[in-house]
């Protein structure tokens, strides 16, 4: 006997799904990130960690509290996906049988079961098994996030190094895959029979077997329909979002735009091919459990809580006198998922906002790849240390902009890299004996060319305006002969950055450590960084700097794993040439001080097979 098909209800009912499944989805995602990001900052300031590393993970991942903090993601994963699951197998429970199912009606049995479930012996095994489904789920966006940034490197670095591991870490693998095979409807059987865990897990491998042909077909058909989909779909994307790139970028950007928005794209078709995906199997799971498992009894208790929450949200109230006038009126569940709704709403929208304030890029640590920063602004294209190179270093999808910051006479913090005005306003007077309104009569712009005559030495507080929410800033505070007055420097840049809160879309370098020990007493979480222009011995060992600059030249493989084991980033200076490129880029180094930021990205990013499909869409274009 077939599965019953849905009557008229269908459409409605897999709207109302997908409108739990968004909700439900950027809950779940609010709250992992939230905890994830905030754990994490507390896991590196307890280990001694400046930055999460390759090299640095394996003892950082071995520390108890990291540990402690692991175990409660995991847990907090498997209950938040233990209850969708349930509520899937509820709402398709009724869908199959032409039930109108409403998204309280999906949400709030979906809550019931799951907490019957954990009340049951045998819950660890419950949560296990969501766990390994969760991560079966969930594998299309870990796939893209592992394959955008470093994971698969460090992984093949373990896998080389420890056999003996990767055999381990096979079988494991393999057991999971088994066990959720033929346990798949092992939660329905808990959620629709009341049954106990092992009897349920029996029952749901007895009908695997006993179907297994057809099961496993529908099963591999549908994941390889769906694979087919995504990979059109994101080729129909990616090219649409190219066009719109070559209509929008003028030439000379356009292969480093096209490398900067596919990365994008990949994330969020993923996520998209994630949530559609689960949609779809637990549509293609139930059917094929309402075709041939057990038929549930008449008024089972999901029934049960279904026309509880349907007559709580149909009552009829009756005005005095003699005329009825009815009124629906919400019930608790309605008015718990409505408020349910906005509050999720109301923390994306604060995400969000605070995600276009701060910038995409404002908290990312060195496993997220390789950074570009734009050398005083984009120097080569613009006066140097002006907002028309920061401007330019914006448009060139730079992640950084480099400046170099000093004092006026009368104590107005300036962007100026020379101490002396000559080389780039013609006046030959010290930095430190004009005042900002003299400095501003001067021409920043005509030493450099034709079109930037006029141009001005801006105060930091105009480059932080100018670049907030738009680029990262890595403020290089020159250091002078006063200590005092280095110190009044360091005071006055915190205290703008904290006036624009720019924490998180800036970091503090300078040649004096001295300097950098004054930042870290003003504000612990501001990122420091130590530029050296030559490299040997112990300089690694300060306690204040989280991150080292230094000339490309001196940058080896040793130094770059020394560093790194140590929690500490390594930006090298100032790399120009392809061949330079290449080399910061094989040895990892996690951030590139460049004067070409276009041309770094290309050569740091552009695979093969990226550059040959975005250069043939050019070829179709003309």
């Amino acid at each position: 006997m077939g599965a019953q098909k849905p009557k008229g209800n269908g459409k409605k009912n897999i709207r109302r799904l997908i409108v739990f499944e968004l909700l439900y989805k950027a809950t779940f995602l609010t709250a992992v990130y939230l905890i994830f990001t905030g754990a994490l900052r507390l896991l590196l300031k307890v280990t001694g960690q400046s930055y999460l590393t390759l090299e640095n993970m394996s003892r950082f991942v071995r520390h108890p509290a990291t540990l402690a903090v692991i175990f409660g993601l995991l847990l907090i994963i498997a209950v938040f996906y233990l209850a969708e699951t349930v509520s899937l197998i509820v709402f398709y429970q009724g869908h199959t049988r032409g039930r109108q199912i409403g998204v309280t009606q999906i949400l709030f049995p979906g809550l019931h079961e799951t907490v019957s479930l954990l009340k049951k012996r045998g819950r660890t095994a419950v949560l296990v098994f969501a766990l390994i489904n969760a991560l079966v789920t969930l594998s299309p966006i870990i796939a893209v996030f592992a394959v955008r940034f470093r994971v698969p490197v460090y992984i093949a670095q373990v896998l080389v190094e420890r056999k003996a591991g990767v055999f381990i870490l096979a079988l494991l693998s393999l057991a999971c895959v088994i066990v959720n095979f033929f346990g798949i409807y092992f939660l329905y059987y808990c959620v629709l029979e009341d049954g106990s865990i092992r009897e349920s897990f029996r029952k749901s491998t007895r009908l695997i077997r006993k179907h297994f042909i057809r099961f496993t077909a529908r099963l591999l058909g549908l994941n390889a329909a769906l694979m087919l989909a995504y990979l059109i779909v994101y080729g129909l994307v990616l090219i649409t979002a190219c066009y719109i790139i070559y209509l929008t970028k003028p030439e000379s950007l356009l292969i480093a735009a096209m490398l900067k928005m596919s990365d994008e794209v990949m994330v969020y078709m993923g996520t998209m091919i994630t949530i559609v995906s689960q949609i779809a199997n637990y549509a293609n799971l139930s059917f094929f459990f309402s075709a041939h498992g057990p038929k549930p009894a008449a008024g089972n208790r999901i029934e049960q809580l279904w026309e509880r929450i349907a007559g709580e949200e149909d009552v009829w109230r009756m005005e005095e006198g003699s005329r009825a006038v009815h009124q629906r009126m919400r019930s608790r569940y309605t008015r718990g998922t409505a408020l349910a709704g906005a509050a999720v709403l109301l923390v994306n929208a604060v995400s969000l906002y605070s995600t276009f304030r701060n910038g995409s890029l404002a908290d990312k640590e060195t496993l997220f790849g390789t950074y570009i920063t734009a050398h005083r602004g984009a120097s080569a294209s613009a006066p140097e240390n002006t907002l028309e190179a920061l401007e330019l270093a914006i448009e060139h999808l730079a992640d950084f902009a480099e400046i170099d910051v000093q004092l006026t006479q009368d104590g107005v913090v300036i962007l100026m890299h020379d101490a002396n005005l000559k080389r780039t306003t013609g006046r030959e007077l010290a930095v430190s004996r004009i005042t900002y309104g003299e400095l501003r009569q001067l021409d920043a712009g005509s030493w450099f060319g034709r079109g930037f005559e006029g141009s001005l030495v801006p105060t930091l507080e105009e480059a932080i305006r100018l670049c907030k929410g738009k680029i990262n800033l890595n403020i290089e505070i020159k250091s002078g002969k006063s200590s005092e007055k280095n110190r009044e420097l360091a005071e006055k840049v915190i205290a703008l950055i904290k006036k624009y809160d720019f924490e998180a879309q800036c970091v503090v370098s300078s040649t004096n450590p001295a300097i950098l020990a004054e930042v870290k007493q003003l504000d612990s979480g501001i990122k420091t960084g130590y530029i050296l222009s030559f490299a040997y011995g112990s300089f690694y060992s300060l306690d204040s700097i989280d991150f080292f600059s230094l000339k490309s030249s001196f940058v080896s493989e040793s130094v770059v794993k020394t560093l790194h084991s140590l929690g500490k980033e390594v930006h090298a200076w100032t790399v120009n040439t392809r061949s330079e490129l290449e080399r910061m880029k094989l040895l990892g180094v996690d951030n590139i001080i460049t004067d070409k930021a276009v041309f770094a990205r290309e050569v740091i990013f552009g695979e093969q097979g990226k550059m040959g499909f975005f250069r043939l869409l050019g070829l179709i274009r003309r």
